[in-house]
């Protein structure tokens, strides 16, 4: 028989037992700093991930939950580092790593201590943008665990001192995740050119807007490589928290943002070969009402289709948010020198750019948030043992 969850080495003081106690229904550990968890016998039974019944995390999944007995009678006790239940009904035995399972309470309390909050920000992060050299974050876990948790809590990371050249795009594409193939192919250049197709190849400011709304999903992760900047100080990019707008909108616009946060707005991209379409609301809330996405772009916007009777609130609410995300106390100002990338989150941070007169290079590829983040959780456990990310 093996443990559910390994157990560590060392036992820190809250992941301690002080007393259990068990029924049918429920177990309920009091750990060593005073919080008291409740797990559901059913939720204990379905997590054993012992030889016999399968690992979740893995996919080998033997124990099927149409195998629950009608009872679930179990004798729990606490042995150094782990939790023992033995179920009556079949004398099955299922061993928990108590860390393990203190990092899975869920708790209130524990899910929003286990919840990584975004840091919000405006204008004047300009001062405290995160940014790490690409050579320490190809030498170092550590450093590039930096680029990682900065996109993750901010949003975005600046790399400097990256070579410039056309090939060093697709490395740090590699070096953070896998490329997102689109009909623009794995890279897309931006350059100045006559006439183009698409308004990024223009030299004209850009309002502020996440990429692709009209894709499902959206590109997930962006990485602008800048290989030659413009001379005349030009095409400054300007990067704006999404999260920070919405939150702002919110307090303003209480019932505006119920209503973005809840109605389809359609984006579209119909050009030659081309016809894409998707839709889903500006604010993008999970089951606890904590933000996790934010689409807004006027320019790729397409006709709007919901009742007769939302058409005109909408629009009202559409334009106070394009008016909250074209004030530049929002605005972070960048020019992108060459030889550096910014990395975001496409889901959260808005981009833009000051119009430019100069030759002005910067090549764009987006990769994949699911590997994006994956890759992330990996390394947090690899360097710091974060259980609760798994």
């Amino acid at each position: 028989m093996e443990a559910s969850h390994i157990a560590r080495e060392r036992i820190e003081p809250e992941n301690r037992v002080r007393d259990i106690r068990s029924d049918e229904n429920k177990v309920t550990i009091e750990w060593g700093d005073g919080h008291q968890s409740e797990f559901h016998t059913v939720w204990l039974r379905d997590n054993c991930s012992c030889e016999d019944c399968g690992d979740h995390s893995g996919g080998h999944r033997f124990f099927e939950l149409n195998m629950l007995p009608e009872r679930l009678a179990n004798e729990t006790t606490a042995e150094e580092g782990f939790i023992k239940i033995c179920w009556e009904e079949d004398g099955h035995i299922t061993l928990f790593d108590s860390a393990w399972l203190r990092n899975h309470c869920y708790s209130d309390q524990e899910r929003n201590h286990r919840r990584q909050k975004p840091i919000l920000w405006d204008a004047s992060f300009i001062n405290h943008l995160p940014s790490v050299t690409y050579a320490s974050a190809l030498q170092s876990d550590s450093q590039l665990l930096r680029v990682y948790d900065a996109v993750r809590t901010y949003g975005i990371c600046l790399l400097k001192e990256v070579p410039k050249t056309p090939e060093a795009t697709e490395e740090i594409a590699s070096l953070l995740s896998f490329v997102r193939e689109t009909h623009y192919g794995r890279v897309f250049e931006i350059i100045s050119t006559p006439n183009p197709e698409v308004i990024a190849n223009a030299p004209v400011p850009l309002r502020p807007h996440t990429d692709e709304n009209f894709r499902e999903p959206p590109p997930g992760i962006m990485i602008f490589h800048s290989i030659k900047a413009s001379e005349d100080g030009g095409g400054k990019s300007v990067m704006t928290d999404g999260f920070k707008l919405a939150e702002d909108f919110k307090q303003q616009y209480p019932d505006e943002y119920a209503l973005l946060a809840s109605v389809p707005i359609p984006h579209r991209r119909f050009i030659e070969k081309v016809g894409l379409r998707a839709e889903a609301p500006v604010i993008g809330l999970d089951y606890f009402g904590n933000i996790c996405e934010f689409r807004l772009n006027e320019r790729t916007m397409g006709p709007i289709d919901l009742p007769h009777a939302l058409i005109e609130p909408v629009y009202r609410a559409l334009a106070k948010i394009f008016s909250l995300s074209y004030d530049s106390q929002y605005h972070l100002s960048y020019l992108l020198k060459d030889g550096e990338a910014l990395v975001f989150d496409n889901a959260r941070v808005l981009h833009a750019r000051t119009g430019f007169n100069g030759n002005r290079h910067v090549r764009l590829t987006h990769v994949g948030s699911d590997e994006f983040y994956s890759r992330w959780r990996r390394l947090r456990y690899k360097l710091h043992g974060d259980i609760n990310l798994i």
